[in-house]
């Protein structure tokens, strides 16, 4: 006789909201005919697939800290560009290569990243709202330079696991002690959480001090979104 299913097994077997907040995508796309004609809907829903692995993937490290990241028999490293670069390989996207192929001078993997959105996918700031897996990039989320100053461009970046109805992203990063889920609203940059306490938008810069003003929360330093087409990427 067979194992009785319980309510966990249940629980188990749940569909992550980053997969449901893709399929959701997908339908809307197929009836308002956003579909382009060239497309089939396989390949469609081979794209969303994708992206839905991507965010369950980065959503299953969440609480993993202090050691390096490694995918694909590759090691990356224990930061935020390491971690999204790791949750790509595991994926088949070797994200790390069109980092170097799209900006071999860049002064960071998080600007290659940004420059390399551009030139095998797309990267917006406004309009379109994310899909799970897409790319999400803040600045000055700490001194690089060790200026003193806040002119610190493409600092960070994480995944999106899915987007609420409100718009409000809820993404996974490596931030200072391990990779956790941030949130990030676009309608309320400069507000925490809501009367009701219910988190607007998570701290990303550290203050250096009480009396620190310097922009701190997702909506102030965020910078913009971006998707790579692995059908765009050099072979």
């Amino acid at each position: 006789m067979g194992r009785r299913t319980t309510p966990s097994d249940l629980r188990a077997v749940r569909p992550s909201p980053a997969l449901v907040r893709a399929l959701l995508l997908t339908l809307a796309a197929l009836a308002s005919g956003c579909v382009a004609d060239r497309r089939s809907l396989r390949e469609v829903l081979d794209d969303t697939d994708l992206q839905a692995r991507v965010a369950a993937r980065a959503g299953s490290l969440v609480g993993r800290a202090g050691r390096p990241f490694a995918a694909g028999g590759q090691t990356f490293n224990d930061d935020c560009s390491g971690f999204v670069e790791a949750v790509y390989q595991a994926e088949g996207i070797p994200l790390r290569r069109l980092l170097q192929a799209a900006a071999p001078r860049a002064t960071s993997a998080v600007a290659a990243a940004w420059v390399a959105v551009e030139a095998f996918g797309t990267r917006w700031r406004g309009g379109e709202w994310p899909a799970p897996g897409d790319l999400v990039f803040f600045d000055d989320t700490w001194d690089q330079n060790s200026n003193g100053r806040r002119d610190d461009p493409l600092t960070h970046l994480g995944v999106v696991e899915w987007v609420e109805v409100d718009g409000t992203v809820n993404f996974v990063h490596r931030a200072g002690r391990g990779v956790t889920r941030g949130r990030l609203s676009l309608a309320h940059p400069d507000e925490a959480t809501d009367a009701a306490g219910r988190t607007f938008n998570s701290w990303l810069r550290v203050k250096a001090s009480r009396d620190d003003q310097a922009p701190a929360l997702a909506g102030q330093l965020f910078v913009g979104f971006g998707r790579i087409d692995p059908r765009r990427s050099p072979r």
